[in-house]
């Protein structure tokens, strides 16, 4: 039985992390920290010569801290050398520029990307079309134009067709590094038969998503939900829930709505309800050559070109 992605604690170390990682692991860290002081924001801020905004942005992960910065309020604190340098190291990790930032996200969608691109293990549930890391760029951008209720050479649509494409090459790239990241992916039945730019766009999506399924299993994890399934637990609506490696590092959960309300959460009680649907919609769903089977089967279908 096909499950969602699992994370081996001993598969990656705090040396392994991207910048939006780090970035969490020494605002949580020095967050604890002052709170086992039982020092309050006002009297650390007073200490460092810092306003209490700046700490507070620190502690909430808003912006970074410098390392000399670091290892001034970490001796206060009363850490031990070694653990001062860790997380100085991950201080410097944490203040990278990456390539995202030439598309100038904004808010918890650029915080995703961030995460989705550090993540070891990203699990998709999506009941409308093919997840964006699996779309070709035909299909991209007639879905994106569709959603935006724009034309498909409008130059916001292909702006957002651009990140799509950097974020599948940014992908590939870390499967050959250390420690590659997979995708668990479960679409609905329904998004086989949808002529998403026409029935010979879908056709070369479908190939394309069957070529990755079947020359890398081991990266693409593909699942289909039927649709006359009974026991479906993913009614509510698509999801990424993104796994790390990194010890100490909690799930992300990306909810996705209409009008630009999703939401990013860092929640274990959300998690856990997140990767009990995810589990259900694997259980429940077609995987392995079954799913396999199912999307050839759709694209039998599909009228000849």
């Amino acid at each position: 039985m096909a499950r969602p992605g699992s994370r081996d604690p001993s598969a990656g170390s705090d040396a392994d992390v991207g910048p939006t990682v780090a970035r969490e692991l020494v605002r949580s860290r020095l967050k604890a920290l002052r709170e086992a002081s039982e020092l309050s924001s006002a009297t650390v801020a007073e200490h460092t010569g810092w306003s209490t905004s700046k700490l507070n942005r620190i502690e909430n992960g808003e912006v970074t801290v410098q390392p000399f910065e670091l290892r001034a309020l970490l001796s206060y604190y009363g850490v031990a050398e070694g653990e001062v340098a860790t997380l100085a190291r991950l201080s410097r990790v944490s203040r990278a520029r990456q390539w995202y930032s030439k598309h100038r996200l904004e808010g918890d969608f650029q915080r995703f990307v961030a995460y989705e691109y550090e993540a070891s293990v990203i699990n998709i549930w999506q009941i409308l079309f093919f997840p964006g890391l699996l779309q070709t760029e035909e299909y991209a951008r007639a879905i994106t134009a569709l959603s935006m209720r724009r034309s498909p050479d409008h130059e916001d649509v292909l702006s957002r067709v651009k990140l799509r494409m950097d974020r599948q090459q940014e992908f590939r790239e870390r499967l050959t590094r250390p420690h590659p990241p997979r995708i668990v992916a479960v679409i609905d039945e329904s998004v086989l038969h949808r002529p998403v730019g026409g029935p010979d766009c879908l056709r070369r999506q479908i190939d394309h998503v069957l070529d990755l399924a079947e020359r890398q299993p081991e990266v693409y994890t593909i699942a289909v939900t039927p649709m006359d399934l009974a026991h479906h637990s993913g009614l509510g609506g698509t999801f990424e829930l993104l796994q790390f490696d990194t010890p100490g590092h909690d799930d992300v959960l990306y909810v996705e709505a209409a009008a630009g309300a999703s939401s990013l959460q860092m929640s274990p009680v959300e998690d856990s309800l997140f990767r009990a649907i995810m589990q259900d919609l694997l259980t429940y769903g077609r995987t392995g050559d079954e799913a396999i089977e199912m999307i050839r089967n759709a694209r039998t279908t599909l009228p000849p070109p």
